[in-house]
């Protein structure tokens, strides 16, 4: 997305919508990373696995936020880094969340199909309903955006730390591999 927007744009800013979404492009992948290829041997582990997932999803979202940063250096800015923390952090909290209600393979859907919805109807401002559902397109300063990405980051992180996702019969973990 950088180089295809710092080669053909004149300008480095990116709209709003489309930053939205390749922030959640851009986070999606990690969420296949979100669970190990044997359940029986999370359990079995001697250290507990709660503050390393909870780690390894920050550190997702760590990754993303540095990545959009980082293309300001090739001419892509994908705004303000407040907003590129917010979104990156919002997003992987509700990967999270994804990932500890369906499993790994179904925690990207619902960020992507929420950052596609906010990019195509990107109008910031409204109502608080209408600034909380849409949260990935609002204003660098909008408190209400940062308190619901916080939120959404916090319970994603509970979520996978606590409950990895459903349980894979051995049968259906061996299909994996």
């Amino acid at each position: 997305m950088t180089a295809a927007w710092a080669g053909m744009m004149e300008r480095a800013e990116v709209p709003a919508g489309l930053a939205v979404l390749t922030t959640a492009l851009a986070a999606a992948p990690f969420g296949s990373t979100l669970a190990g290829p044997d359940p029986a041997l999370d359990r079995t582990a001697a250290l507990p696995w709660p503050p390393r997932r909870a780690l390894h999803l920050i550190g997702c979202g760590v990754v993303v936020a540095v990545l959009l940063l980082a293309a300001r250096a090739f001419g892509a800015d994908f705004g303000s880094v407040g907003v590129v923390l917010r979104n990156s952090a919002g997003l992987v909290g509700v990967i999270g969340l994804g990932a500890a209600l369906a499993g790994a393979r179904g925690a990207w859907p619902v960020p992507v199909a929420w950052a596609a919805f906010a990019a195509f109807t990107a109008a910031p401002g409204g109502p608080r309903w209408r600034q909380i559902a849409l949260w990935m397109v609002q204003e660098s300063g909008n408190r209400i955006a940062a308190v619901t990405a916080v939120v959404l980051l916090v319970a994603g992180v509970v979520a996978y730390a606590v409950r990895v996702g459903p349980q894979v019969a051995p049968v259906e973990a061996t299909l994996d591999q």
